[in-house]
């Protein structure tokens, strides 16, 4: 099986680390809809990212994480330890 760099940080995953992902803004809408609507017992964070028509979600939920990395997999991620 072949994993990519996003798969390989997420094996490493010891419960501490903040999962910061890169969407563009028709892909963050869904993201944030999928989370309202499934009332997932997570914090998001959203903010603007440098990138012109970007938004980053955080959040410490690795199962929520994993999935939007599923369901986006061009996205990219950024693990920051706690």
């Amino acid at each position: 099986m072949i994993m990519d760099n996003n798969e390989k940080a997420f094996e490493s995953y010891t419960g501490t680390e903040v999962f910061q992902i890169l969407l563009d803004g028709s892909s963050s809408r869904a993201v944030l809809d999928d989370w309202l609507e499934r009332n997932i017992q997570s914090d998001l964070k959203v903010r603007r990212a440098k990138t012109p028509g970007h938004v980053v979600i955080e959040t410490g939920d690795v199962l929520f994480a994993r999935n939007v990395l599923i369901w986006n997999p061009s996205c990219k991620v950024n693990i920051k330890k706690k």
